[in-house]
């Protein structure tokens, strides 16, 4: 799949702009604050009607203004959407093919993004939650149904945290108990999920880095289970013998949404061994994995959106990435134009204050 072109209206610096895609690579540079990372953000919302950063819909709107517009043609297969999310102060409308959709989800499975932006630094340096979430989004991009499995786990656990805080209620036991079932079906569903798929990702992750950096580094991901069982029943025993940390601390203490998953660079651990550079590096290959995952397992390729990759990235790194992308359309921003001025068959274009010049 791909995009052919992008209208954004009032959206964030731009008032009124009108961008036309090249089915392979794009790279809009321009220096801080210019709107490269908005263009980045304009397309990620046409595919999922929500912003990768945690800002609330309105925030989006240029500023003075009560409504915004985009629009996109995306082409999949020999298949044409016209997309087009309206935003009127809080209100959202999502149309596609002039049919409107009441659910972000039902846009969602359209598009298979892969966003990589300067705040995914973090999934290397900081807690789970941010590994879980990419690795979670990857399984989602493989297998959809892992999507309400993720749903239903959070909405049972919401529930479940809930309950703790009412211990005192006359159903009390009924109700943790019948929640126990419910969240450690779907718990043991998950593991095995991030099991199967973290084992696959790891492969080709593992074969990229090697590549990289000539069979000098061996990429690992390893995938820690909060509750490490072999069945559901095995999940809830568990889950009940950790009921009194639960109840003194009235949250669910343990599940899934504990597990942790670590990657290690030479048997190290790059939270706390590798530079940000490296760090950084990882990630882009984990994300460049996933790219290549969608496409050998499931003959779809993948929109690539790369916001400021080359600021840690060397000229070897940085081709080696164009190189591996060759095929996927892939919109890039930078302010560095050292690293991609010598490279051939890119479309190169310049961001100042919401236009292109």
């Amino acid at each position: 799949m791909w995009i052919k072109n992008i209208n954004l209206i009032k959206f964030r610096n731009y008032f009124y702009e009108s961008i036309n895609f090249d089915k392979d690579i794009n790279i809009f540079i321009g220096d801080n604050a210019q709107g490269k990372t908005n263009l980045i953000e304009s397309i990620y919302f046409l595919a999922n009607a929500k912003s990768f950063k945690k800002i609330k819909d309105v925030d989006l709107i240029t500023f003075g203004e009560n409504e915004m517009r985009l629009k996109g043609l995306i082409q999949k297969k020999n298949r044409f959407k016209d997309v087009e999310i309206k935003l009127v102060n809080n209100k959202k409308e999502i149309c596609v093919n002039k049919i409107k959709y009441t659910k972000n989800r039902d846009l969602q499975n359209i598009f298979n993004i892969v966003t990589f932006t300067p705040e995914d630094l973090k999934i290397a340096k900081e807690g789970p939650s941010l590994r879980r979430d990419l690795f979670d989004d990857i399984i989602i991009q493989i297998n959809p149904i892992y999507k309400k499995l993720k749903s239903s786990y959070l909405r049972i656990l919401d529930n479940r945290n809930k309950l703790l805080k009412k211990r005192r209620d006359k159903y009390f036991n009924e109700e943790l108990l019948a929640n126990d079932e419910q969240i450690s079906k779907v718990g043991f569903e998950i593991e095995k999920y991030r099991k199967k798929y973290v084992k696959i990702v790891e492969k080709y992750a593992s074969n990229i880095q090697k590549e990289l950096t000539n069979n000098n580094e061996i990429l690992e991901i390893k995938y820690i289970p909060d509750l490490n069982v072999d069945s559901f029943e095995e999940y809830k025993k568990m889950l009940f013998s950790n009921r009194k940390v639960d109840f003194e601390k009235l949250t669910t203490s343990s599940g899934v949404h504990r597990d942790d998953i670590k990657i290690y660079i030479n048997g190290k651990d790059i939270r706390n061994f590798a530079s940000q550079g490296q760090q950084r590096s990882v990630v882009l290959v984990i994300k460049l994995a996933s790219v290549k995952m969608l496409f050998e397992l499931k003959n779809e390729k993948a929109i690539v959106l790369l916001d400021d990759v080359f600021s840690e990235l060397d000229e070897k790194r940085s081709k080696f990435l164009l190189k591996n992308l060759k095929g996927f359309q892939t919109i890039i921003t930078s302010t560095d134009f050292t690293n991609i001025e010598k490279m051939k068959n890119t479309k190169v274009r310049r961001i100042v204050k919401g236009h292109l010049v």
